[in-house]
């Protein structure tokens, strides 16, 4: 219920304000207080406090206004306002405007200026209760009268609607009889006549009811036994209904229901019993019908059932061969991919390569990756069915994911001569949360399709802030609610809570100011789907019409696509014309972080080295296969690690007694023992002994299990049963260079530079350059470190590689530092390099500590 409101009047801006302050001190919050500079302003405020239904409880007035004199003023808002209080604030009013302020604008009270602050609190006070005790009273009055209305209009309905039941109960299909308490009939409709007999129904007593009538059990010659007759309980208080008594008249034999209920007074007595009675021949012979047919279909249900049950035993033997199936096709073809995946990975930094080789080895190094995202397609497929996909929301730099997309699929397009736009309206946050993995999928999913089915024109992103933009609609059209402020935040809280709901952020952790519902537009101006296949492209393994000329895909990218867009809260949807393109749109809520809570991007470079003065640690590798075994010698011999190998389980215990190595590499799936097995047996040794392994000083080894398999559950048994870390193959070089590292702690050296970097730890690195940075600092033109100042500033990512360029002939090792710094948009380290070099320029310090 809205509060009543105060409207105070003057003509003069200090006074209202001062009127204000003390009106607030004196009645709280209990009240709204509006403010009017003049008559005409006043008029205007309360129309539109009527109009927003407001009541208005007290109006204060000045009387010398320039417009409308305060008598006038309250006479005119007393007529459209009856109920409204009024109090005349001035030092010049006279006699004559008192009196018909009173007489005609129902004047409260007269306050002479200057005021007494508590004369004006006490009087607004009281005037106030004075308003709220009339409103009372006038709305108890009206309650009454509507009250006296009510019971009138019931009193005429009960009379109506005796009437009315005399004439229903006589019409009714079934009889309806009344009882006394001492049994006999009150009262009997015409239906309860005709079934009984009208002539001597009257006359009939509850307990001659069975005996005149011929009232019988049904299905037997027993005559309804008297004590059990339904309406002799009903008379002691009970309510019986039975379905279980016959009629027999000539003859004839009628089956009836009986519905007995007693009736008590207000002293709980029983007053009256009303028996119900209903010939229900039809049903019963309906029933036995449904009987006979029942227990023919129980006969038949059971054969079903067995049926079923034999067909349900073979379903799930045929889902457990599925899914053996599926583990199996996953680590058989995870496990050769791991090893061309693997040694592509070694061989492309070699010097030793020609253009024609690299190329060669990058084709299939692409071509691998390509059949390892159509397995991956598969295996998502089975684990959305399963219902086995969960979200992993991240915080990360959704303006960095465009610009990778857009140079991914940059090339491609380029090609095809279409234009590849990406158009990010200036309110989409550049720092989000949400699953960036999925996210990367679903557009990288839709941007290929785009440009695979277009042959000319383009093929535009667009990408909006769709929860700004209703905002900015409703503030637009406050007509369309009445309170546009409430609507905005309610509409915020209602969708500040889904995107919560589905980032699994704690309650209250987002607010909306915080929350964005980003809309992702993919169109193109390629060949379109038929109106016909829309309602199939999303299903697994079905392919539109040029989906199946292009004999591209698994037909799954969809249908994944679909999947992770739910996944992530949102849905998706599809417009398409014939040979004139296609627009898939979807929606989901992200949270806005800001920029220090996103992780800084990993340093990929390639490690050359194991930093001096460490010790040497033992590695054993333990594969079946041969392939495998020597890509992870490959990867982990030339840093000077000691390295040795076993094809199995027992080997590999064996080999542990032995040589006693600090880390093992454990494959899962081995011949005679399996890599499970092989840690069960190593731990256990390991703790029977445990005292002479102390003693002699012999390293506990760290075991890291390898497998191809994508089974769910593989990680947290691995690590139940002793294993220490978990890698999924196709693994990379750095999975294997960062496991060795968290577990021995093992220091790296990285290619152009021979600064020392603790893998795992790139996040905490100084943006002051290194002392092997240093090193290579030349002397540089000053045109040139201008130059780069200004094109830093600039944030034109081209425009610095080309400026970095121009360096790169006399000053390589300096260029690819910069470069190095450029690809990870780490800006200050190349403003921090550049100071460096001008200090050397000038005159100072070089970099071996010597003064110049």
């Amino acid at each position: 219920m809205k509060k009543p409101v105060i409207v105070c009047i003057d003509d003069e801006p200090d006074v209202l304000n001062s009127l204000k302050i003390e009106l607030k001190k004196a009645i709280g919050e209990r009240c709204i207080i509006e403010t009017a500079e003049g008559g005409e302003d006043a008029l205007e405020l309360l129309a539109d406090l009527q109009a927003d239904e407001y009541e208005i409880a007290l109006v204060l007035s000045d009387y010398i206004m320039p417009d409308i004199k305060g008598d006038e003023l309250l006479k005119r808002i007393h007529e459209f306002s009856p109920d409204t209080l009024t109090i005349m604030l001035t030092g010049q009013a006279d006699l004559e405007a008192l009196g018909n302020a009173i007489k005609y604008a129902k004047l409260y009270r007269y306050i002479p200026k200057p005021w007494q602050n508590e004369d004006l609190k006490l009087t607004v006070i009281e005037a106030i209760h004075s308003y709220l005790q009339d409103q009372k009273l006038t709305d108890e009055i009206q309650k009454r009268e509507e009250v006296n209305q009510e019971l009138k209009v019931a009193n005429d309905a009960l009379f109506a609607s005796e009437g009315r039941l005399k004439q229903f109960l006589a019409a009714l299909p079934v009889g309806v009889c009344v009882y006394n308490p001492d049994g006999s009939i009150a009262y009997f409709n015409d239906t309860a006549g005709e079934l009984f007999g009208a002539d001597t129904l009257s006359q009939t007593t509850a307990e001659q009811l069975a005996a005149t009538y011929q009232l019988y059990v049904a299905n037997t010659d027993e005559l309804y036994p008297p004590d059990n007759l339904p309406i002799l309980r009903a008379l002691k208080g009970q309510f019986v209904k039975v379905d279980d008594a016959e009629i027999r008249q000539e003859g004839k034999i009628i089956a009836i229901e009986l519905n007995t209920t007693p009736i008590f007074d207000t002293s709980g007595n029983i007053a009256y019993a009303i028996a119900v009675f209903q010939d229900i021949s039809d049903r019963k012979q309906a029933e036995k019908i449904l009987a006979d047919y029942q227990h023919t279909l129980e006969v038949q249900i059971d054969e079903r059932t067995e049926q079923l049950q034999q067909a349900a035993l073979a379903a799930e033997a045929a889902n457990k061969a599925k899914s053996t199936f599926l583990a199996n096709m996953s680590h058989e073809l995870r496990t050769p991919l791991n090893s061309i995946l693997g040694f592509a990975q070694i061989m492309e930094p070699s010097p030793n390569l020609t253009v024609e080789n690299r190329e060669n080895l990058s084709i299939i190094r692409r071509s691998g990756e390509h059949l390892l995202s159509l397995i991956n397609e598969v295996l998502d497929l089975s684990k959305i069915e399963a219902g086995r996909m969960i979200l992993d929301p991240k915080n990360f730099d959704l303006y960095r994911l465009l610009d990778d997309l857009q140079n991914m699929f940059l090339l491609r397009a380029e090609k095809q001569e279409l234009q590849l736009l990406f158009e990010i309206n200036n309110d989409v946050p550049q720092y989000v949360r949400t699953d960036d993995v999925k996210l990367r999928q679903v557009l990288i999913n839709l941007l290929s399709n785009a440009i695979k089915f277009t042959q000319t024109g383009s093929v535009i992103l667009k990408i909006t802030n769709s929860f700004d933009s209703e905002i900015v609609n409703l503030l637009e059209n406050p007509t369309a609610c009445i309170d546009t402020k409430k609507s905005i935040r309610e509409f915020a809280i209602d969708r500040t809570n889904l995107a919560n709901a589905v980032l699994r952020d704690e309650p209250d952790a987002l607010n909306p100011e915080r929350v964005s519902f980003l809309q992702f537009e993919i169109a193109d101006t390629g060949v379109g789907i038929d109106p016909q296949e829309l309602d199939n492209i999303f299903k697994a393994f079905v392919q539109t019409a040029c989906g199946q000329k292009n004999h591209k895909g698994t037909g799954l990218g969809l249908t994944i696509t679909r999947q992770f867009v739910r996944l992530m809260g949102g849905e998706i949807v599809v417009e398409s014309q014939l040979e004139r393109g296609t627009t898939f749109k979807f929606e989901i809520p992200v949270g806005a972080v800001d920029v220090a809570d996103i992780p800084n991007p990993e340093i990929n470079r390639e490690v050359t080295g194991l930093e001096p003065n460490q010790p040497c640690y033992r590695i054993l590798i333990v594969d079946d296969r041969e392939d495998n075994r020597q890509l992870l010698v490959k990867i982990i011999s030339p840093l000077g690690l000691g390295v040795q190998e076993a094809s199995n389980g027992c080997e590999a215990v064996e080999m542990w007694e032995s040589w006693q190595p600090h880390l093992i590499l454990m494959d899962v799936r081995m011949p005679e023992m399996d890599g499970y097995e092989a840690t069960k047996e190593i731990r256990n040794r390991i703790q029977q002994r445990e005292q002479e392994w102390q003693e002699n000083g012999s390293p506990i080894p760290k075991i890291v299990a390898l497998t191809a398999s994508t089974i769910e559950g593989r990680r947290s048994f691995a690590l139940s049963i002793g294993c220490d870390d978990f890698i999924s193959k196709p693994f990379r070089k750095t999975d294997i260079f960062d496991a060795i590292h968290n577990h021995l702690g093992v220091r790296y050296l990285y290619s152009n530079s021979t600064e020392p970097i603790w893998a795992g730890d790139r996040h905490h690195q100084s943006d002051s350059p290194s002392n092997a940075a240093l090193a290579y600092l030349p002397e540089l033109p000053p045109q040139w470190i201008e130059n780069m100042r200004l094109v830093i500033r600039s944030a034109d990512f081209d425009l610095i590689a080309r400026t970095i360029e121009e360096i790169r002939d006399d000053s390589h090792e300096f260029a690819a530092m910069l470069q190095g710094h450029l690809d990870n948009f780490d800006y200050q380290k190349i403003i921090n390099l550049i100071a460096e070099a001008q200090k050397y320029n000038d005159g100072g310090e070089d970099p071996s500590g010597n003064l110049l």
